[in-house]
């Protein structure tokens, strides 16, 4: 809000965002919103000397004799006015500048000149790159030549498995195969008849090599074996290394979510018992194995749950628990986040009566690898 030189000449009402007649109230009120922008602290619109001459202003402005003295100064009464009058304001006439909208005309031909350039420019390139592959001269594409391919016959230079199991081909893997409604084909190169032929079916989750992606045809050129590589749609494959496509695998194959308390595998039975408290906040895994290292027994539970697992043999045993998200029955083990330890020392499992995962601080811990947690 900006006010007229004759009745505040010193700028302290434009300042505060008020009316030279705002209530005390509207004084507070207009100082601190305009504090708030041009406070030295606010970042942006934080400025030091605005926020002194604010102060000055609102110094002035809220105290009521210091206010009336500004007003009386910023409008002394006039000889033929009585005391106290307040005389008419006079307003300066400020006249509005034409306006008009521009016209293309007005441009300067130079600019006209590099739209114009510009413009050409751009043409040039859409050609050039709709005719040329980058990097490469134009070439025809490669057409596929079989809708339905059999799996690779045990006679070809690098055989794959017929069953489902993922297989890894040569390289170091950049990409998988994600699962889909219909078979997964590897193509090889025709290189006199410049077409794909189908050479085999790679299973979900196989893990490959991407060398090249082939825009022409959609096509990530991979390493087959260490002289031959291979072509599989883009579409099918997922970034990620042989760890992502285990751990892929292992969510996919997951199969149902066990239930609190339910007993994933039994080798052994005893009369002993054991209740154990999941205070993870996570899905927990326990697994009480033999000295020798062979599962006696492994139980699922639930985030905040508890189950009591008995038919143990009395012996001492070594105790192993592991928490993550989505148990996987394929895998034996957690599909993401999944960390395993075991409990250092051997327990006798008929005096251990409770366990709580985790443990207190009194039972000395160590760390699985994921690895030796999923083993039988």
């Amino acid at each position: 809000m900006s006010s007229s030189p004759l009745v505040d000449p010193a700028g302290h009402y434009a300042r505060l965002g008020v009316a030279p007649w705002a209530s005390p109230d509207g004084i507070v009120a207009g100082y601190r919103r305009q504090a708030r922008l041009v406070h030295p602290d606010v970042p942006v619109t934080g400025d030091a000397n605005a926020f002194m001459a604010l102060k000055q202003a609102y110094d002035v402005l809220s105290n009521p004799e210091r206010r009336a003295a500004y007003d009386r100064a910023a409008n002394p009464p006039q000889d033929d006015s009585e005391p106290g009058e307040i005389g008419p304001i006079v307003f300066p006439d400020v006249a509005s500048p034409p306006t008009r909208h521009p016209r293309w005309r007005d441009l300067p031909i130079a600019v006209w000149a590099g739209m114009a350039v510009i413009l050409l420019v751009g043409l040039v390139e859409v050609g050039r790159h709709l005719i040329f592959a980058p990097g490469a001269v134009r070439r025809e594409p490669i057409p596929a030549t079989a809708r339905e391919v059999p799996p690779l016959p045990a006679a070809e230079s690098a055989p794959l498995p017929r069953d489902p199991v993922p297989v890894r081909l040569a390289g170091t893997p950049n990409f998988y195969v994600v699962p889909a409604s219909t078979p997964t084909v590897l193509w090889k190169l025709d290189e006199a008849k410049r077409s794909l032929l189908p050479s085999g079916q790679l299973p979900p989750f196989s893990a490959m090599q991407g060398v090249r992606f082939d825009k022409v045809n959609g096509m990530v050129e991979v390493r087959v074996t260490e002289t031959a590589n291979g072509y599989v749609e883009a579409g099918r494959l997922s970034p990620g290394d042989a760890a992502a496509a285990a751990r892929a695998w292992c969510t996919y194959n997951s199969g149902p979510a066990p239930a609190n308390g339910e007993v994933l595998s039994r080798a052994a039975t005893g009369g002993a018992r054991l209740s154990i408290d999941n205070r993870s906040g996570q899905p927990a895994v326990v697994k009480i194995r033999r000295g020798d290292g062979a599962v006696l027994v492994s139980v699922f539970l639930n985030p905040g749950g508890a189950a009591v697992v008995e038919g143990l043999p009395a012996d001492a045993a070594r105790i192993e628990f592991a928490t993550g998200e989505v148990w996987s029955r394929a895998c034996r083990a957690f599909s993401a986040g999944m960390r395993a330890q075991a409990l250092t020392d051997l327990v006798t499992l008929e005096t251990l009566g409770r366990l709580a995962i985790p443990p207190g601080p009194e039972i000395g811990l160590s760390d699985l690898t994921d690895q030796a947690f999923q083993l039988p």
